[in-house]
């Protein structure tokens, strides 16, 4: 049988109680014979006191340092946690409570309980002490590596990591990089890769935490706060993004991503110009970055250069065949264009890259509206709803399907659930009105015309339409004030109808 190996416990003795619940939980080992745990109570009377510390330490395998605020202060316990590194003893940290360990020398080592969650935090704190001692179990029975060694197997790990992202098996990569972290928790770049698997996930929250957590273990990763301001950006916290995107150009001013990804940001906050030249440097940078192409195309689609949002979508297809998003948008401004075909045939391919694409239905659905052909407009809306069931758009472009094929309690169903899901959709109500007012329901028309007009109080295709109910009830005097608003807003509507 190998000899037990010897463990040192450092502590404060204000947490005296918590280091004799560590000795009673780590009897069973001992009487196993895989461990000789030793600690200052042990010290005989007329023992020199430090140099029976000093002597016992200088003979042990492990050092247990308590972590508390009293343990951090103590001038003793960080002597002997400094003796233990000169020897190069091993050092596990037991995190009792919330403290600042992470700014002490005991960052740089793996803490127990898992993920360093302070043993008062676990309900039931036994829980926590049982995490403590299968950690200490694992560290006595596993065959002991080199630094040099651990730092290679961190390094596989990650790439492992890597590796899963590519095969898009998430779960996979997010325990490879765990394991990078649990072998070398300074390990940035480990935290970095698992923020973006988060993020893919949808874990924007922890993503945002390991992006944090890389930038205080190496302040210059760029990337790191790059891939941060994307997570920004996707809860709608635009500034903060922004400010994550300024520091890693500032880092890194060749890091064309940041730009991209920046003037994503910009293209959100409205300005559109200062998108357009961000997206432009990251072209610079890097002349095979599809995204930036078909981000660029968006803000020209925005400005409606039509034309140059479709030259730049094609141009992010030819370097990224599978890159849905620029099939979808070109899509958008072939229908634009009035290109029916092609805007289907684009959104057709988005929807064969990635399935679950509702936006994509939905506006495949409103193309062959266009085109008259509406039960392909429904089984598409359809589609989207089923993908997103709280998509208003979708219910109010289904509903003007309905609409247009004359099934009026179908489309006011529709119009109703868009504006249920969505109370200042001004085009449900505008659709739901002229369903009330083919109905015959002039009242109820009426109202919905009115919401319009109070939601979007230019809009004079609805003073036009009200005017019309007003005049089909009788009401002469409100159908002239309606279309006498008609005449100051948009002159040309009346003359359009005239003229047929």
């Amino acid at each position: 049988m190998s000899k037990p190996l010897k463990i040192f416990i450092t502590y404060s003795h204000t947490n005296t109680a918590e280091k004799e619940k560590l000795r009673i939980r780590l009897a069973v080992m001992e009487h196993e014979g895989l461990i000789s745990p030793w600690d200052d109570n042990e010290i005989t009377p007329g023992d020199e006191w430090r140099d029976a510390i000093s002597s016992n330490l200088a003979d042990s395998d492990i050092l247990l340092y308590l972590t508390s605020a009293y343990s951090l202060a103590s001038e003793s316990c960080n002597k002997e946690l400094a003796e233990a590194l000169n020897a190069e003893i091993r050092v596990i940290p037991i995190i009792l409570e919330d403290c600042d360990w992470k700014k002490h020398q005991l960052r740089n080592f793996q803490a127990l309980p898992e993920r360093g969650k302070p043993l008062n935090k676990w309900v039931p704190e036994s829980d926590g002490w049982q995490n403590v001692v299968e950690g200490i179990r694992k560290a006595v029975t596993e065959p002991r590596i080199t630094p040099e060694e651990i730092e290679m197997l961190a390094d596989l790990a990650l790439q492992r990591g890597n590796f899963l992202m590519m095969l898009e098996q998430i779960d996979g990569a997010i325990e490879a990089y765990s394991r990078a972290i649990d072998l070398n928790p300074r390990y940035a770049d480990a935290y970095n890769n698992r923020g973006i698997a988060y993020r893919r996930k949808g874990d924007v929250e922890r993503a945002i935490e390991d992006y944090t957590t890389a930038i205080q273990l190496n302040p210059k990763l760029a990337i790191a706060y790059s891939n941060r301001g994307g997570a920004y950006l996707e809860k709608g916290k635009v500034d903060l993004a922004i400010k994550d995107y300024n520091k890693a150009i500032k880092l890194n001013p060749k890091l064309a991503d940041a730009y991209s990804n920046r003037g994503g940001a910009y293209l959100e906050k409205g300005d559109v110009d200062r998108a357009i030249e961000d997206f432009t440097t990251a072209i610079q940078l890097n002349p095979k970055l599809a995204i930036a192409y078909s981000n660029r195309g968006g803000a020209y689609l925005e400005k409606g250069d039509v034309d140059r949002a479709i030259e730049d979508f094609t141009t992010a297809i030819q370097l990224n065949p599978k890159l849905a998003n620029a099939y979808y948008n070109r899509g958008i401004a072939y229908e634009e264009k009035g290109e029916l075909d092609r805007a289907i045939k684009d959104y057709t391919t988005a929807i064969q890259l990635k399935p679950g694409y509702a936006e994509a239905y939905n506006n495949r659905g409103l193309a062959y509206d266009k085109k008259g052909e509406l039960d392909h407009a429904i089984e598409d809306h359809t589609t989207a709803i089923q993908l997103n069931p709280k998509h208003a758009d979708a219910y109010n472009n289904r509903g003007g399907a309905y609409l247009e094929k004359g099934e009026l309690d179908r489309a006011i169903a529709n119009f109703s659930k868009a504006i249920e899901l969505k109370p200042d959709i001004v085009e449900a109500y505008s659709n739901r009105g002229l369903a009330y007012l083919e109905k015959g329901e002039l009242d109820r028309a009426i109202a919905n015309f009115s919401k319009v007009i109070e939601l979007k109080p230019n809009y004079a295709e609805a003073y036009l339409a009200r005017g019309f109910a007003y005049y089909k009830k009788g009401d002469v005097d409100r159908a002239i004030a309606d279309h006498s608003e008609v005449r100051k807003l948009k002159p040309d509507l009346l003359e359009e109808l005239q003229n047929g």
